[in-house]
């Protein structure tokens, strides 16, 4: 940790930039020092290679010990602390305070007019029932929460492609304002954030996104809130993803995978690589379904079709056929901590997007009429040329990530 109380109930804080090795060695030959969450004695480390920091002189189960940080951490702590220091429409920064009230210790507190921020860089993965649980307490006290990641862990797989881990998956946000999901890191290596916008899961874990990175020097904490969006690149992305999919052999499937599988080959005699082009739609709602796109896509597709032409239907009996799916256990729901939708959102954003392709028609809010059949390729040739047909199409016709 970088604060502590003197023996005076003096709060110090090393990580400020006005302290040298010499003072910072006169500091602890003078003073003693006491944790300002359990008040047990501290002592000053001070290192070449490590930031100087401090640390309880026996272990005493206080919250603030926690596991050992890495140099990677703390470096980025205390860049983020001068960071936001340096920013005048940024008022009362704090570091590593301890808010009585709700017993928690974010990394930085700070003001942004009359709203409380913490910020939480997360270096190391921790069990998701205790970032929820903190996530839940920073909202009950009215304190926003902005989570950042460490970058390092970031695991790139293409020029606009991403592995996001379950773990990871906890630090997305929509944007005020914005429909499109972000990912924010920070590398203390490269001295920038490193930010995933507009992204689009594929399946539970492959993302693709647009990755810009902001330099710390040149970047206010307001540039972060700004929106980038390279459209015909993510469509190019994206339907390379849906061409490697159908190319590859599949050497393991999970449950929501092999249950549509089976289908197929019972009722079709089709894999699950020849889905039809409409079940690959790269909606931004995508996320709220935890399971592949082209798994939730293709049940909504197979339930339409099982529907005679001409004849209606409304969301929510397709809702209760998915949430059907959900209790079997062959198909999955994400839930994210910074957002409250339901996975309902993304069956309507997919059915109104269907009726951009004439499948269907939209006849009341909720009610929906079957104006033509779907059709089933069996040539692969015919599979990826229709690919990128409708990628194009959907990329010219539609605003992606709404």
């Amino acid at each position: 940790m970088f604060v502590a109380y003197d023996e005076k109930g003096v709060l110090i804080n090393v990580a400020e930039k006005k302290w040298t090795k010499e003072d910072l060695i006169k500091l602890r030959e003078e003073k003693t020092f006491h944790c300002p969450t359990c008040s047990n004695e501290l002592e000053l480390k001070i290192g070449s290679i490590i930031t100087a920091h401090f640390a309880h002189k026996r272990l005493t189960g206080c919250q603030a010990e926690g596991r050992p940080e890495s140099t990677y951490h703390m470096q980025g702590k205390q860049d983020l602390f001068e960071w936001l220091n340096n920013q005048p429409k940024i008022g009362e920064v704090q570091l590593e305070p301890y808010l009585h009230e709700i017993k928690q210790r974010p990394d930085l507190l700070f003001l942004n007019g009359d709203e409380k921020i913490v910020i939480e860089f997360q270096c190391s993965a921790i069990d998701s029932s205790l970032l929820n649980k903190r996530t839940k307490s920073y909202k009950e006290a009215n304190i926003m929460s902005f989570w950042i990641l460490g970058a390092i862990s970031l695991k790139r797989t293409g020029k606009m492609s991403f592995q996001l881990t379950p773990f990871q998956w906890f630090f997305t946000r929509i944007i005020e304002s914005q429909s499109q999901l972000f990912l924010y890191s920070y590398c203390s290596n490269l001295k920038s954030f490193i930010i995933l916008q507009s992204i689009i899961p594929f399946s539970s874990q492959s993302i693709i996104a647009n990755h810009i990175t902001y330099p710390l020097r040149s970047t206010s904490y307001f540039d972060l809130q700004k929106f980038h969006l390279n459209k015909r690149n993510l469509m190019l992305a994206w339907i390379n993803k849906i061409r490697r999919f159908r190319l590859k052999t599949i050497s393991f499937m999970g449950k929501d995978a092999a249950a549509l599988n089976l289908f197929l080959y019972q009722t079709k005699h089709s894999p699950l690589t020849h889905l039809p082009s409409h079940a690959f739609l790269p909606l931004h709602s995508n996320y709220l379904i935890e399971s592949p796109v082209y798994v939730w896509q293709g049940w909504i597709l197979l339930y339409i079709e099982s529907i005679p032409l001409q004849s209606t239907f409304s969301c929510q009996d397709v809702y209760h056929y998915m949430a059907k799916k959900v209790r079997e256990g062959i198909l999955k729901i994400r839930h994210l901590p910074h957002i409250d939708l339901d996975y309902s959102y993304a069956i309507k954003d997919y059915l109104l997007r269907l009726c951009g392709f004439s499948i269907i028609k939209q006849l009341q809010k909720n009610v929906f009429f079957k104006k033509r059949l779907i059709l089933w390729p069996t040539s692969l040739d015919e599979l990826l040329k229709t690919d990128e047909e409708i990628g194009r199409d959907f990329a010219s016709n539609h605003t992606i990530l709404e």
